[in-house]
């Protein structure tokens, strides 16, 4: 019966120790790679950690996935809860789950004191998406990409213009977002 009771309490304590650690990794750095919608967004931008702001959810969405039916595009866009960072925004053309798709156009976009307005690239980066559900309405994968410094104007008014040779590498991104459809 002791034995039993002193085997309960080491296993309890291994739990709880692990529990514990696995919060505080998902506090302090990239959120886990899920597939359920727990709408999260997490990457590292030249080594620092971008990951979605709170935000007022009456008031704005830090979090957005569109996808457009007819033009076969999906649209990720994220708000940082750093400081120094302003947004990231992917785009795939003909996602296809289980595959690595080419990213169609991406950019990071800075604040503070960058002396690049954006990082912008096209088909420069892959994302793999671990889950394409628009039934339950959900989208997750990963992503990396690298951006040239930009001059930023709506694609349908110009194309990027790229400015300098400062570069930035987006790495170890991953999503997992509730889906809307259009």
């Amino acid at each position: 019966m002791k034995t039993t009771k002193t085997y309960f309490l080491i296993l309890f304590t291994v739990l709880l120790f692990t529990a514990n650690q696995c919060q505080k990794e998902d506090l302090n750095g990239l959120p886990p790679e899920t597939q359920s919608g727990k709408n999260t967004f997490g990457c590292y931008v030249d080594g620092e950690l971008f990951v979605k702001a709170k935000g007022n959810p009456m008031a704005n969405k830090p979090l957005i996935a569109n996808y457009f039916r007819e033009r076969k595009v999906l649209s990720i866009t994220c708000d940082a809860a750093n400081p120094d960072f302003f947004y990231i925004r992917l785009e795939i053309n003909n996602p296809r789950e289980g595959e690595n798709n080419l990213l169609s156009f991406g950019y990071f976009s800075p604040r503070g004191t960058r002396v690049c307005p954006m990082f912008a690239c096209e088909n420069c980066g892959q994302v793999f998406i671990t889950k394409l559900d628009t039934i339950n309405r959900i989208v997750s994968g990963t992503f990396e990409f690298s951006g040239r410094c930009a001059n930023y104007y709506p694609p349908e008014v110009r194309p990027i213009e790229y400015v300098g040779d400062s570069i930035v590498h987006i790495t170890n991104g991953r999503f997992d977002i509730k889906l809307d459809i259009y």
